[in-house]
């Protein structure tokens, strides 16, 4: 028997088939079916487009919300898969984005006054630290130069730690004083708010620039009653004070160094580190919103679902189909027409089908296609004589 196609689907992603018993074709142009032999009766089966709907990734199974028989259209979210640890993720990933949003920020607006005000304070002590380190190397040089005088030495020492001591003291006293009047100021917010806060900045700046230069005043005293109580230890002190000197002048380059950095502003290879890392967090963010929509299964086209495979709470496998969706809307019907009959059929010819399952109703159609080779009916299509 030659084959013939009727009615040709506009694309075929899977094919699903359904066999028929006998029909009645009835061609419409090109011959009379009231003729001897009458419409065509043969038998065949229909095909239609399908797709099978499968998740990406593996997960366990949220929602499914179709069933077999249910008609969807393209669109329709058919099937949820569990979310929660992406969504944590995701959350995780945001308060990542939001501090590299807010670094970026940051660099962009340059050192804040109190950030100045700070580090100015800390280029004041390592000032004073090195003065007092170059007045101890002068005084362990004067020593060894000497040493009738070191005794009038100890005396200066007393007194410049007495005057230091009593610097500490008044320092202390007028941050205690700042602390109270900023606290009562600063309920008032604005800049009322921002001029006792740089005061409080500069009382405790002052407070450590004269507890540094106490500091470095006692270890000269202890430096010279060391010198005066063992004669022997001047050279060993002098090299001390020579280290002591160039500790302080590294710290005084380095807090100057800091304090012009914060000055100069943002560098353009700073801004770009941190607009780096904004980018990085927002394409991490960008990756788990792609994970957790693949989490969403919708219908890629219209039509019905013919099977279902699984159910909620069950876990899928990822790329396992979970149902199939058959598009009905356009078929094609594949029969087997007797040899003797063939020369009545024509491609683009249009029909009339009728099936023995639905005698009343008339489907129409068109030939698409002739096979070029006689075939053999299938086993699993019926013909009228094994009926």
């Amino acid at each position: 028997m030659n084959r013939s196609q009727i009615i040709t689907p506009k694309s075929v992603i899977g094919r699903w088939s359904l066999t028929i018993g006998l029909l009645t074709l009835i061609l419409l142009a090109g011959c009379d079916s009231n003729t001897a032999d009458g419409p065509v009766v043969a038998s065949g089966f229909i095909e239609g487009e399908q797709v099978a709907v499968a998740a990406e990734t593996s997960g366990r199974i949220a929602e499914m919300l179709v069933d077999r028989g249910d008609a969807v259209q393209a669109g329709d979210v058919l099937v949820h898969l569990d979310d929660t640890l992406l969504q944590n993720q995701r959350l995780e990933a945001e308060a990542g984005l939001a501090a590299a949003r807010a670094n970026l920020a940051h660099v962009l607006a340059g050192a804040r006054p109190e950030e100045i005000t700070a580090a100015q304070a800390a280029l004041s002590q390592a000032q004073a630290q090195l003065d007092g380190a170059a007045q101890a190397l002068i005084e362990a040089r004067d020593a060894i130069s000497n040493p009738l005088s070191l005794d009038a030495e100890i005396d200066g020492a007393r007194t410049q730690v007495n005057l230091a001591e009593q610097n500490v003291e008044m320092t202390r006293a007028s941050l205690a004083e700042t602390e109270f009047l900023r606290n009562y100021y600063a309920p008032q917010g604005g800049d009322v708010e921002r001029t006792w806060n740089l005061q409080l900045q500069a009382s405790q700046a002052a407070l450590a620039q004269a507890q540094a230069e106490l500091e470095g005043a006692q270890n000269y005293l202890n430096t010279l009653l060391a010198t005066r109580a063992k004669p022997l230890v001047l050279e060993a002190q002098l090299h001390a004070a020579e280290m002591q000197q160039s500790l302080a002048l590294a710290q005084v380059d380095g807090a100057q160094a800091a304090l012009d950095e914060l000055e100069a502003g943002p560098t353009e290879e700073e801004i770009a580190v941190a607009e780096a890392q904004v980018r990085a967090a927002e394409a991490g963010v960008g990756v788990i919103d792609v994970q957790i929509d693949q989490l969403t299964l919708t219908a890629p086209m219209d039509g019905v679902v013919t099977s279902r495979s699984s159910q909620a709470g069950e876990t899928a496998a990822a790329g396992a189909p979970l149902l199939t969706i058959a598009n009905l809307d356009e078929v094609t019907l594949v029969i087997y027409i007797p040899e003797t009959r063939i020369g009545q059929v024509q491609v683009g010819q249009k029909v009339e089908v009728q099936v023995d399952s639905f005698p009343e109703r008339v489907f129409t159609g068109e030939v698409a296609n002739i096979a070029g080779e006689a075939e053999f009916t299938p086993r699993n299509v019926q013909t009228q004589e094994e009926r």
